[in-house]
């Protein structure tokens, strides 16, 4: 459907959402991370820090496991060795990413859709004009949902989309676009 995504569609084999967000190491990323990070509250979802990214799994409700690359130094370039160790991490585990979110400015972008899964299912663009990548996203995983800004990526209209897309996925309810947009239309309207 185009209209909505039911949980068992975006689940494994083992149950689990499993989402993978990538971020980048410039002054922007740094100063998002930990935002992202304090978006998840202590009693619904624990945090494990590793070297180079984070697991996020939920501890209530349906399983959603959520891997974040730590926003390394990208004038060393650790914050693409981070992506590349996770993605190797991750296909090690044999899990498959069915939500991808890129964190980080749109010339950021042709590396996280060159580390891109095909398996993504819904994909959510949060920087400046990630509109224009559409066909090249649509190449690797021609299903997908995408979630992209025609202007200005911004955390204020990012965070609340994420955090309702793992609320929702966590609920074990579907992802229902219509009523995202009008829940979210409301949130938006109360913060100018």
């Amino acid at each position: 459907s185009i209209y909505s995504l039911d949980y068992k569609y975006l689940a494994d084999e083992g149950g689990r959402v499993v989402q993978q967000v990538f971020f980048y190491g410039d002054d922007d990323g740094k100063k998002h991370f930990p935002q992202f990070l304090n978006s998840f509250s202590a009693k619904e979802w624990k945090i494990t820090r590793q070297k180079e990214w984070v697991e996020i799994k939920s501890i209530k409700g349906k399983p959603v496991w959520i891997y974040a690359n730590l926003p390394l130094d990208s004038d060393k370039n650790l914050d693409d060795t981070a992506q590349k160790h996770l993605g190797i991490y991750l296909r090690k585990l044999d899990l498959s990413p069915s939500i991808v979110v890129h964190r980080g400015h749109s010339y950021w972008l042709p590396g996280t859709i060159a580390r891109m899964p095909g398996s993504a299912k819904i994909i959510l663009l949060g920087s400046c004009g990630g509109y224009k990548n559409l066909s090249e996203i649509l190449d690797i995983s021609p299903d997908a949902h995408i979630v992209s800004t025609k202007e200005i990526g911004k955390v204020d209209i990012n965070k609340p989309i994420i955090n309702y897309l793992n609320q929702t996925l966590a609920a074990g309810k579907p992802i229902v676009w219509k009523d995202m947009w009008s829940t979210l239309t409301k949130v938006f309207e109360k913060d100018g």
